[in-house]
């Protein structure tokens, strides 16, 4: 599906947007054509490279997709590949938008409905770029495409930082509910690997992001004004903020993981000494029952076992004992 929105300027009533299906027939004077495809189909594809002359390279980036963020320089053109994060379900995704852009043009190609897209194209219906206060260009529309994109990090940063906070809380409701079972441990340990992976890719596209918007503050592309670089210069450095943010939620993830290893070492080694000091009591009663064999019967050559109360002697003595070895325990607080 192509969509073509023409917005020009009138003195009077500021920006205005005419909207037509499918490729428009020419392109007017001091406007600008956004062309909006929706869906990667090889025939639209060739229309759109025979009529504006769209270099193979880039065409073929766009049907072949799952490109990294990056942009290049054409005859005539920029094109560009930015990555919008989302969520599918409790997964972190990825959506590509490929952005053609001239001083006259702008197209972009997305396979599926894009939030950031419908987001621009509201806001251009609505009040095209009058609020700019400036004549419509590509590069505002640009700008404005690039800064959705880079806005679009931050909900999923937020949603991963609440993955943090709840992965936190349940290790330490786990330890202090004693639930530290192989199904349990061996979960959390999944949504560790999770989280840092998930935070690594938002990392590396969020660096490339940067690298992008680098690329435009240099002067690199030629259709962007002077002006319009203010716009860009804070785009850039929301980026910056972005990586400074993952770097953070995943120095938070490192260090719930060291305190998830420590508490399940504590655990364990709470386990440890409450079976050790068990064995340690039952070691010098097992070796008085070895001794008597507990064969309390007229015949043996052992003291008291003809006794009809030696038997109860002996619990008593066994008793006795293992009470004296809990006080000394609890005396040198190792219980």
């Amino acid at each position: 599906m192509i969509n073509s929105f023409t917005i020009r300027m009138e003195e009077k009533e500021g920006s205005f947007v005419s909207v037509q299906e499918g490729l428009p027939r020419q392109f007017q004077d001091n406007a600008v054509t956004w062309i909006d495809v929706e869906g990667v189909d090889e025939q639209q594809m060739k229309e759109l490279k025979e009529r504006l002359k769209l270099d193979d390279y880039s065409v073929e980036d766009v049907i072949v997709g799952n490109q990294r963020p990056k942009m290049e320089d054409y005859d005539g053109y920029n094109f560009a590949v930015v990555r919008v994060p989302g969520t599918t379900g409790e997964e972190l995704s990825f959506s590509e938008l490929f952005i053609f852009f001239s001083d006259r043009w702008l197209i972009t190609i997305h396979r599926e409905s894009m939030h950031i897209v419908n987001l621009a194209r509201d806001r251009i219906k609505a009040r095209g770029l009058s609020l700019f206060r400036t004549k419509p260009a590509t590069d505002l529309l640009y700008y404005l495409l690039v800064d959705f994109a880079v806005d679009s990090f931050y909900p999923v940063l937020d949603g991963k930082e609440d993955e943090i906070d709840s992965l936190e809380r349940e290790i330490e409701l786990t330890i202090d509910q004693r639930r530290s079972d192989v199904e349990k441990v061996g979960r959390v340990s999944r949504s560790f690997v999770a989280l840092r992976t998930d935070l690594m890719t938002l990392r590396r596209d969020a660096s490339a992001f940067r690298d992008v918007l680098g690329q435009i503050m240099r002067g690199a592309v030629p259709f962007i004004r002077d002006q319009t670089l203010r716009n860009f210069r804070d785009v850039y450095d929301h980026t910056f903020q972005l990586i400074e943010t993952v770097d953070t939620y995943r120095d938070r993830v490192n260090e719930v993981r060291d305190l998830h290893i420590s508490m399940i070492t504590t655990s364990t080694n709470n386990v440890v000494k409450v079976l050790t000091i068990v064995v340690t009591i039952l070691t010098p009663l097992s070796l008085i029952a070895s001794i008597y064999g507990t064969n309390f019967t007229p015949g043996f050559f052992a003291p008291g076992t003809g006794l009809w109360y030696g038997f109860y002697v002996m619990i008593a003595f066994m008793v006795g004992i293992a009470g004296i070895m809990v006080y000394l325990f609890r005396r040198s607080g190792w219980i």
